[in-house]
């Protein structure tokens, strides 16, 4: 593990500082660093999960099969694949034991809280020929999280009633 620790460094520097400048995501250094901590500490996470299966496992081929379920469950009870609303409660369990549930938590959040986004003019309800002149407090947008009479939707609204994630869990 220590042997590993420095091309992993390397690589979660160069990898994520691309990838997060890449996608545009909200550049402020605070929300950066958080970005590229919690991307490193799932690479650990994940790394020391697969080492795990590989330490009680004798031969390749009976790592790769709990390895393959582990894997298919972390990648849909993350919570973007299939959000925490639409999760049977029998399988729910799966996503408050899934690490990477956390950490895509933390990071919708860094993303989200403290945006505004704004709606375009076709976006909204009521919409169309003769409802040019009604009054704002009278239409809202469609997005999720809008309010009725804004042009934008908080972010932290928008993740609150679709995800169900709070900024209050950003650290947990």
């Amino acid at each position: 593990m220590l042997t590993d620790m420095p091309y992993k460094i390397l690589n979660a520097i160069v990898f994520n500082t691309t990838l997060y400048f890449m996608v545009n995501l909200n550049r402020q250094p605070g929300n950066f660093f958080f970005f590229v901590l919690i991307s490193f500490m799932l690479t650990m996470v994940m790394s020391m999960l697969f080492r795990t299966i590989a330490s009680v496992s004798r031969t390749l081929s009976q790592a790769m099969a709990p390895a393959a379920v582990l894997i298919l469950a972390i990648v849909i009870y993350t919570g973007f694949a299939l959000p925490v609303p639409n999760m049977r409660g029998w399988a729910r369990w799966i996503n408050y034991l899934d690490p990477v549930a956390y950490g895509f938590e933390a990071l919708m959040v860094n993303e989200f809280v403290g945006q505004n986004y704004t709606c375009l003019p076709t976006s909204f309800i009521p919409s169309g020929p003769g409802y040019e002149n009604v009054a704002p407090l009278e239409r809202v947008c469609t997005a999720v999280g809008a309010v009725p009479g804004l042009t934008v939707v908080e972010g932290a609204a928008y993740i609150e009633q679709s995800y169900q994630y709070y900024a209050s869990h950003k650290w947990r």
